[in-house]
């Protein structure tokens, strides 16, 4: 099987750059992967009140090309495998009940691509479900491009979760577009791969548009996990509320930049962004990097970002309670994860998230 490789030098690429002796402006991709591709994803499951199109040829090149959290580099790494497009519509005045599911089982080896619209007219909701999972110790590649177009007074909730196996590289790109009234929420669960590059970008053109995000991770070994979350505010009143929190162990490295962009006119608008990160190794890197630019001066931004380590008084409780500090370690893991996990409206897929954070040796 013919193999080539890639590479890609400004994923992720924080909107606002900072000084480049931190090496957190970009993230750098580079893979081997081989060249023949599977596109799209072959296990769908959508409720008859969505409309499902594979390979849309239909869709507006402008939306087609939204930017995503990965930025420039993203849509030009997907861009350069030719991928169809899927699309899930869900009509006016439509409130879909059951979730879309999307899983992608990828095997060793493989090079997967897929691209996916997700649109809601007026008044209308859905929630859709996408997970990739692989064999425990397989490699390859995997590039995705979601965009989420919002309509008036309409609710998207999109959940990501990555279980895939300990020698993948992978980008996962995010991009949002906001009507009036209209709400976006992400859940994103990252506890695979060896390489992830996760970015969601979310604009807000709408009035009184709202975005919001959660994101868990747990990384360890050799693990690198490279998160960039930016919110853009162009609608007045519109709101942001992004969330990460996570855990690093082993001699891992977890970059995060969460930037929220308050452009002028975006009046009453308001943003939040807050990052708890659970160090459990003194070899484990963390490096965060929240940012709040402001053009217009009738808005309200807060940020914060909070590093710790287990306490000793936390360990003397568990061992005074026979839990090792190994044990202590993957309990205050797992809480973690799960908090954000049990939003997820799948009872099997929660099972299947704590099975894998419980087999990770």
């Amino acid at each position: 099987m013919a193999q080539k490789i890639i590479e890609y030098n400004e994923i992720n690429k924080i909107p606002s750059l900072t000084w480049n002796w931190l090496k957190m402006n970009r993230g750098r991709l580079k893979a081997q992967i081989n060249t023949d591709i599977r596109t799209g994803c072959d296990n769908i499951s959508v409720p008859e009140e969505v409309t499902f199109v594979r390979g849309d040829k239909s869709i507006d090149k402008s939306l087609l090309s939204l930017k995503g959290g990965c930025g420039d580099d993203g849509e030009a790494l997907i861009n350069s495998f030719a991928v169809d497009t899927d699309t899930f519509t869900v009509k006016k005045n439509t409130k879909v009940n059951a979730p879309v599911f999307m899983h992608f089982e990828l095997k060793d080896g493989e090079t997967s691509v897929s691209r996916q619209l997700i649109q809601t007219e007026e008044n209308s909701s859905v929630t859709v479900i996408m997970d990739y999972s692989s064999e425990k110790g397989a490699s390859g590649f995997q590039a995705v491009k979601t965009i989420l177009r919002a309509g008036a007074y309409s609710k998207i909730h999109l959940i990501k979760v990555q279980l895939l196996g300990s020698g993948f590289i992978r980008t996962d790109d995010t991009a949002v577009l906001c009507d009036d009234n209209a709400s976006v929420t992400i859940t994103q669960i990252e506890l695979g791969a060896r390489q992830s590059f996760a970015g969601v970008m979310a604009h807000l053109e709408g009035f009184m548009s709202d975005f919001k995000s959660d994101t868990a991770y747990l990384v360890k070994d050799e693990q690198q996990l490279d998160l960039t979350y930016t919110s853009v505010h162009t609608g007045k009143k519109s709101s942001t509320n992004m969330k990460v929190k996570g855990v690093a162990d082993g001699k891992s490295l977890k970059t995060y930049r969460g930037t929220i962009d308050f452009k002028k006119g975006c009046n009453g608008s308001t943003g939040d962004e807050q990052e708890e990160t659970l160090l459990l190794s003194p070899e484990a890197v963390n490096k965060s990097i929240p940012v709040i630019l402001c053009g217009e001066d009738d808005i309200s931004g807060t940020h914060g970002s909070t590093i710790g380590r287990l306490g000793s008084d936390e360990l003397f409780y568990m061992e005074s309670r026979g839990i090792s500090e190994e044990e202590a370690a993957k309990m205050m893991a797992r809480a973690r994860i799960l908090s954000t996990a049990n939003s997820i409206p799948d009872s099997r897929l929660i099972q299947r998230i704590t099975d894998f954070i419980d087999r990770q040796d």
